[in-house]
């Protein structure tokens, strides 16, 4: 971990295997009841040369935290769910500004709520971001996202999801990748036999896509 600067949200950080230059970036955005310090205990998984970002949402949650408040399960309330876009937004601007950040490969990686939080802000910003690692999530459409299209062109994306997911079924994960498919997406989706989890076979996956669109 390094020194944090002082953002709008707090927040971890970590550094890449070399720090002496603008590095790609994983802004890592942790589920609903989550922390700041969940998403990136993954950073060991992935490329090294990532720099890491891992921000705290907004609201309190029963000793843990949540970007926007539910009216049931898929079913954002609508006034916080757009207060959590515009913070999100916010946030990614200051932390381009504060850390090393190579702008042209920023990397936006969800769990869950956090995986809704990316698509809105990659769906909305898609020139903002390299690509997209949401994993057991779905595109929160009925919120009234303003979806850039002709920007999601070849954008790519990689959606995991558990078969056994008791929270968010895998039909919403393969929802998610049907949209972006037909929007012109470049989809990598997996499954794993798992419930609403991250799996030794998911992260795995996602390591793969990553390194690869790295080179």
């Amino acid at each position: 971990m390094i020194p944090t600067a002082k953002l709008s949200l707090k927040h971890l950080s970590r550094l890449p295997a070399q720090a002496d230059r603008p590095a790609p970036t994983v802004i890592a955005l942790h589920g609903r009841g989550s922390n700041e310090a969940d998403l990136i205990g993954l950073a060991p998984y992935l490329d090294r040369r990532l720099l890491w970002i891992s921000p705290r949402a907004p609201l309190d949650l029963m000793g843990g935290y949540e970007w926007y408040r539910l009216g049931d399960i898929g079913v954002p309330d609508q006034a916080t769910f757009d207060a959590a876009v515009e913070t999100l937004d916010h946030f990614v601007a200051e932390a381009v500004a504060a850390y090393p950040v190579d702008p042209q490969r920023l990397f936006l990686l969800g769990f869950s709520q956090g995986s809704m939080m990316s698509y809105s802000l990659a769906l909305t910003q898609p020139r903002r971001v390299v690509g997209v690692i949401a994993q057991s999530g779905y595109i929160p459409l009925s919120s009234g996202l303003k979806v850039d299209v002709d920007g999601l062109k070849a954008k790519p994306f990689i959606v995991t999801h558990g078969t056994h997911d008791p929270l968010i079924p895998v039909e919403w994960g393969r929802e998610a990748r049907d949209y972006l498919t037909q929007a012109g997406a470049d989809v990598e989706y997996r499954e794993f036999p798992m419930g609403h989890n991250i799996s030794e076979q998911s992260i795995a996956a996602v390591a793969d896509w990553t390194k690869n669109r790295l080179g």
